[in-house]
């Protein structure tokens, strides 16, 4: 299944309506069986309004005047059964993480106090009033109510708690299982993969990430890539990039996202963050051989430093594919972007860091044979690879070792530019693999929560 964004597919739908007092059982309903479906949500969206009706003076009893909502935590699936009391005119909001198209099982058992209470799955973002993706009743005191949930996609979910009686206080009992698809993964947040430059007619918005989005939604990860223009300016880039972060938030129902940036892609993704104000939407920023301090590739070939200038600006434009006069221009703009000169007397000072981000960053790092560094460099950037070496010292054949660090650095990968992406068309050095390395930063991703 892909998600990548132009390109998107429905993701499976899953609505659970309370049922009968007679029957706690959660029923499943995948979407598209039959009329009946919206109108069973509707009947569970129901039964949350009489629940509100009975807090606002019904015949249970005295009145809440109010509902509180307080936050309780993570689930964690196949976790311990969890017992908690509920207050008078609480509700109780869980979060949980949980993979397509796993399923799970939910237990909710509730005291004699309590009476009755009854679980609601909602995506994080849901408004009042909404209609719930599952609810699960339990009637009987001291009776388990044990259901099957079909998760509606991967990330984070929601579970609120709430008694049929919200004046009531008592004790419930909560849990969730895994019942199929246990051996899947994926993080918290959507991930978003943002390219750098790109040129070649077989390397589209599509396939610059080699192989690597449906590498990791086959394991249960949502991914979604955006398309930004080829080569032009951060400032522009940036801006297409945040249209398509909304985009994505809105599709995926959640409440923020990650980002994977290679290249220029993660001066982009920092001018989102912190020029554009999407600090709290953007949980982690990863970076992949990006020009943090600016490449001196692109200060030769504009003539901010010494050097062959012609050669590098033919160097640069024949490699992007950029030599039609119609698309020089878009290409020296992304260049002015990343000349040293600019991006650390201009861009860094204008797009600090945001406390709500997590910035993750490698740098990539070749050599002519391959012996001090464990990557060969391929033939297309050896040239540019030489100029940097005199300019900058350990290089990718792109972006300079030390300008790729940034934020919580984790060291260098044996691969040049092309390697990091797994180009050409999955063929890198023997010591580098790209699927497993972005696998693994999706791994990452997920143990530290985002």
């Amino acid at each position: 299944m892909s998600s990548r964004l132009l390109l998107p597919v429905c993701l499976a739908a899953c609505s659970l309506c309370l049922a009968a007092c007679a029957d706690p059982v959660l029923h499943g309903l995948d979407a598209g069986l039959d009329a009946g479906a919206g109108e069973d949500a509707a009947d569970a969206a129901d039964g949350t309004a009489d629940a509100d009706e009975a807090a606002d003076g019904g015949d249970g009893g005295a009145r809440c005047e109010a509902i509180a909502v307080l936050e309780r935590g993570e689930l964690t699936v196949d976790g311990e059964l969890r017992e908690v009391v509920l207050g008078a005119c609480e509700r109780h909001r869980y979060t949980f993480v949980a993979a397509y198209p796993a399923r799970l099982e939910l237990e909710l058992e509730v005291d004699e106090p309590l009476g009755a209470a009854r679980a609601l799955l909602l995506y994080p973002d849901a408004e009042a009033g909404e209609p719930p993706i599952a609810a699960l009743s339990a009637l009987e005191p001291g009776e388990p109510a044990v259901g099957p949930l079909a998760v509606p996609r991967s990330g984070e979910l929601v579970i609120e708690l709430a008694a049929f009686e919200p004046e009531r206080t008592g004790r419930y009992r909560l849990c969730l299982r895994c019942a199929e698809g246990c051996e899947l993964e994926c993080t918290r947040f959507p991930i978003v993969l943002v390219h750098g430059w790109t040129g070649w007619d077989e390397i589209g918005s599509y396939t610059y990430f080699y192989g690597v989005p449906d590498h990791l939604e086959r394991r249960g990860y949502a991914i979604y890539v955006a398309s930004l223009d080829p080569y032009n300016s951060v400032e522009l880039r940036s801006g297409q990039l945040a249209a398509q972060v909304e985009a994505t938030l809105a599709d995926a129902r959640a409440r923020k996202v990650d980002l994977i940036a290679h290249s220029q892609g993660g001066l982009d993704s920092r001018r989102l963050i912190s020029t554009l104000g999407f600090g709290d939407r953007i949980s982690a920023l990863v970076t992949v051989s990006t020009p943090h301090r600016g490449t001196p590739l692109t200060d030769v070939a504009l003539g901010v430093l010494p050097g062959p200038g012609e050669e590098a600006l033919a160097f640069l434009l024949e490699w992007l594919g950029a030599t039609a006069v119609g698309s020089q221009s878009d290409a020296i703009a992304s260049f002015e972007s990343m000349t040293v000169q600019f991006v650390v007397e201009d861009f860094n000072p204008a797009n600090p860091d945001d406390d709500r981000v997590a910035y993750v960053s490698y740098a990539g790092r070749t050599c002519p044979l391959g012996i001090s560094c464990g990557d060969v460099c391929d033939v297309e950037i050896r040239w540019s690879y030489d100029l940097l070496w005199l300019l900058a010292g350990a290089n990718d054949g792109v972006v300079p070792v030390d300008s790729a660090v940034w934020g919580d650095y984790r060291g260098e990968i044996p691969a040049d530019h092309f390697d990091e992406i797994g180009q050409l068309l999955g063929v890198t050095g023997p010591n580098f693999d790209h699927q497993v390395f972005y696998l693994q930063l999706a791994r990452d991703l997920a143990a530290e929560g985002h």
